[in-house]
């Protein structure tokens, strides 16, 4: 049987009271977006298969005992960002490093948009240059933000910051790379 549901509420209380086709359509619709996101903190293929399936075995072996979420996409993503900072701390693969300083990788796929002119291709370019000499949790919040949509209030409880702090922080990427593309090009638009 295949399920449906009309939104994360109820889906997530049919799962919490033990629907296996709940947990299913849980699974087939988040873990390719939890693959993404997590393998842009780690860059490890298989630490990130290895944290979204410890997300997913908890989920189904304390369904019963999980909080009431409204947004499944806030819950499946803080639980797999703190299942992968647990694992690289259990392995120390950064020991010299603080795990929360460990890069977040941001990449921008053409295949994402169409584009038609030469020089927005340069443009979109030289975006992608700048942003990879941001902070990696100013890349993470933007990618939070305008990739996957989420609100400032989701993205402070995932990135574990106050609100404020989030506004603060996008807002700093943002007047960074305006800044840093203005200096490059003279101008950014033409």
């Amino acid at each position: 049987m295949y399920y449906r549901y009309s939104d994360d509420e109820t889906l997530w209380n049919d799962f919490r009271s033990g629907s296996k086709d709940a947990y299913e359509y849980i699974f087939r619709s988040y873990s390719n977006m939890l693959y993404n996101y997590g393998f842009k903190i780690c860059l490890d293929s298989m630490l990130t298969k290895d944290a979204i399936q410890e997300v997913f075995i908890t989920l189904l072996t304390k369904y019963n005992k999980i909080n009431i979420t409204n947004s499944i996409k806030l819950y499946l993503f803080k639980s797999l960002r703190t299942e992968i900072f647990k694992k690289l701390r259990a392995e120390q693969r950064y020991s010299d490093l603080i795990v929360s300083d460990t890069d977040f990788n941001l990449e921008y796929s053409a295949e994402d948009k169409i584009i038609e002119d030469e020089i927005t291709m340069i443009r979109i370019r030289e975006l992608s240059q700048v942003v990879e000499d941001l902070p990696r949790r100013q890349k993470e919040c933007i990618y939070l933000r305008f990739y996957e949509g989420m609100s400032y209030q989701e993205i402070s409880e995932i990135m574990e910051i106050e609100v404020s702090s989030t506004y603060k922080m996008l807002y700093k990427a943002i007047e960074q790379l305006y800044e840093k593309l203005a200096m490059k090009n003279g101008k950014l638009f033409y």
